[in-house]
């Protein structure tokens, strides 16, 4: 699903200058981090973390967790869980890319 919603905003020229997907693979090293990025054939980068650094940084535990991130650092979108719904999770990044004063919190409902 994560590979779908990458295809929606790489599809969208207007979010797609905006967004870059950064896939962080937690608690996972090189190797481990690759074999997954080939197996689901991950057509972005990933990156390891076997320290789990990006978490504790973020302040955030469950995985997976996909977060949209402001160049300053202010986290505008954040969704926790696997993706259920690529449309919807367009949408709020879309709704989190024009408003981007208003927090948005993805989940599966």
């Amino acid at each position: 699903m994560l590979n779908e919603l990458y295809r929606k905003v790489a599809a969208d020229p207007t979010v797609r200058s905006r967004i870059k997907f950064i896939a962080a693979a937690q608690g996972q090293d090189q190797e481990a981090a690759q074999m997954w990025k080939r197996f689901k054939r991950v057509p972005f980068a990933v990156v390891p973390d076997p320290d789990s650094k990006l978490g504790a940084a973020m302040n955030f535990s469950p995985y997976p967790v996909t977060l949209l991130v402001d160049k300053g650092g202010t986290v505008l979108w954040a969704h926790v869980g696997e993706f259920q719904d690529a449309d919807r999770a367009f949408r709020q990044i879309k709704t989190a890319i024009r408003e981007p004063g208003r927090r948005q919190v993805g989940a599966n409902s």
